[in-house]
């Protein structure tokens, strides 16, 4: 659950680029820069900052636009120095675990199409939708850009799905993706023509290719790891939202009796309850914090029966009502 802290330094030459004192920047993100990773939590803190000081709702699309990510260098280095487009983006999906773990990547390929998919880690789904989606914003954007920086040439999508809600305003989406939009998909994905994959191949320095991934791969084996068992159970309870699923009905989908997966999460110090609870304790804090749902929406959100069973849930974990735990936020 990390972002790479260099991050941080690019959100701060964003900022003095577009007129905030870089004092008040050391000031407020010292403590983040000073570390090599950073929380899913204290993204959220640093983008709800920019945006209250630059009053930017597209604020991962211009920053994606404006400056050159340090966060993404080594990626790129990469990217570049692979023999195909295709293997190009296999290789940033292979290696962008060592700017975050917050999105799942995959590639996909039909007849016609290929597609990079993009799947939020259940950690990362909780989170506030704000942050979400300027950091999916700021990493298609960046996808666009390598696509740009391999061939020497600007190509656009010819579709791309989102996972969250239609925003206000689109004006910036056309400018900058000049294709198809789709909101409230299952997944988000950023589609192109695969004609587009078979045209470029490069000469490579192999010795030079190996070298850069091996220095990547080892940054990687030193990230935050993800208890794999764990991180697919709140998959699948995340993925059954606004149900509640049951632990019999996950381990059937973890392809386990419920007594192992029982057994392996004790392993873990941990339950299937407890699991659940963080998870639906960290959405309603979102939501309510969020300002946009009714209490009555929240319950159905997180799979209530009904409103005062979620007010008594809330409480018990944390001696405040919903209600009054949103007028606090």
């Amino acid at each position: 659950m990390y972002f790479s802290s260099i991050i941080i330094s690019d959100f701060i030459e964003y900022a003095i680029k577009n007129g905030v004192e870089q004092s008040e920047l050391e000031k407020n993100f010292s403590g983040l820069t000073k570390n090599k990773f950073i929380s899913f939590e204290q993204m959220v803190d640093s983008i709800n900052y920019l945006n209250n000081r630059l009053k930017d709702d597209f604020l991962g699309l211009h920053i994606g636009e404006q400056i050159s990510l340090k966060v993404t260098a080594e990626v790129n280095k990469i990217m570049l120095h692979s023999q195909t487009l295709e293997e190009s983006i296999n290789n940033a999906i292979e290696y962008s675990k060592v700017i975050s773990n917050a999105l799942e990547c995959s590639f996909k390929k039909t007849e016609n199409h290929y597609a990079v998919v993009y799947v939020e880690n259940p950690n990362w789904k909780v989170q506030q939708n704000f942050t979400k989606r300027q950091i999916l914003d700021l990493t298609l954007i960046c996808n666009l850009n390598s696509l740009a920086a391999y061939t020497d040439h600007k190509h656009y999508p010819i579709q791309i799905n989102f996972v969250y809600d239609k925003p206000k305003k689109l004006h910036e989406y056309y400018r900058l993706f000049n294709c198809s939009l789709y909101f409230n998909q299952p997944q988000t994905e950023i589609i192109y023509y695969n004609q587009f994959f078979k045209r470029d191949s490069k000469n490579i320095q192999f010795g030079l290719l190996e070298s850069l991934k091996e220095k990547v791969a080892e940054e990687i084996e030193n990230m935050p790891k993800d208890n794999k068992l764990i991180y697919e159970v709140k998959k699948c309870i995340l993925n059954s939202k606004p149900e509640r699923i049951t632990v019999e009905e996950t381990a059937s989908r973890l392809h386990m009796s419920k007594r192992t997966l029982q057994r392996k999460l004790n392993e873990s110090k941990i339950t299937f309850k407890k699991i659940e609870y963080e998870l639906l304790l960290k959405l309603s804090k979102t939501y309510l914090e969020e300002k946009y749902k009714s209490i009555d929406e929240i319950s159905y959100l997180l799979g209530f029966s009904e409103s005062s069973a979620f007010i008594r849930f809330f409480k018990s974990h944390t001696s405040l009502t919903p209600q009054e735990y949103k007028n606090q936020n």
